[in-house]
């Protein structure tokens, strides 16, 4: 699950970031998967008895209005920004406020989303977060992985995936959390609104733990 990996980041403003839901990056070698190897050995030790990977698969809610900012209009995003009123910044932050606090109460009572193996293959985790949103919690069946916020270098979704050198396969439909010590970990999508949702929600998260 988890894959190794290496990158550099470049600061941006906070204010760029929860706006445009991207960060630039560039990456300088090659990422190595172990945590998603262990919760795929995981969910092949189940047999024939074994209790469901997932119980109930309970996927994130995308709001209806979500708007996708992703790298790929970051440009326009930022042009339009510019142009916005008071009023306008303070409903588009209320707005993105309403979308945080839904996303919690829902990582909080747990959720299901695909991790990438390195086959390309998708195995089903149950996504929890903890009360104080520092630590995700992925679990397949009795394993359970902690994956530690403030460990979590980059957030990367879209055209940022081209700069990651890492063993699993990546598409448009991913989004990655590349880590402080040279792993990562995959996770894909239904769609590009699903795919952004969770990146621009996780990204407000981790830089509310810094």
């Amino acid at each position: 699950m988890f894959h190794q990996c290496c990158w550099s980041s470049e600061q941006e403003d906070a204010e760029h970031i929860l706006r445009d839901g991207s960060a630039a990056m560039a990456a300088s070698s090659e990422l190595m998967p172990s945590l998603a190897a262990s919760l795929s050995a995981a969910a092949a030790s189940g047999g024939p008895g074994a209790p469901p990977l997932i119980e109930s698969r309970s996927a994130l809610h995308v709001p209806p209005d979500f708007t996708v900012r992703s790298a790929d209009s970051i440009d326009s995003a930022r042009s339009r920004c510019v142009q916005l009123s008071d009023e306008q910044k303070a409903q588009e932050l209320q707005q993105l406020q309403t979308m945080i606090r839904d996303f919690v109460k829902e990582v909080l009572q747990g959720v299901v989303l695909d991790v990438v193996l390195e086959d390309g293959s998708l195995l089903p985790c149950r996504c929890t977060m903890d009360n104080r949103l520092c630590i995700v919690s992925l679990q397949v069946r009795d394993i359970v992985r902690h994956i530690r916020m403030t460990d979590i270098q980059e957030i990367c979704s879209g055209k940022e995936l081209q700069n990651i050198h890492t063993t699993t396969p990546l598409d448009d439909l991913c989004v990655t959390f590349a880590m402080s010590n040279d792993q990562c970990v995959t996770f894909k999508f239904k769609d590009v609104p699903a795919r952004e949702h969770f990146s621009t929600c996780m990204k407000v998260l981790r830089l509310a733990v810094e």
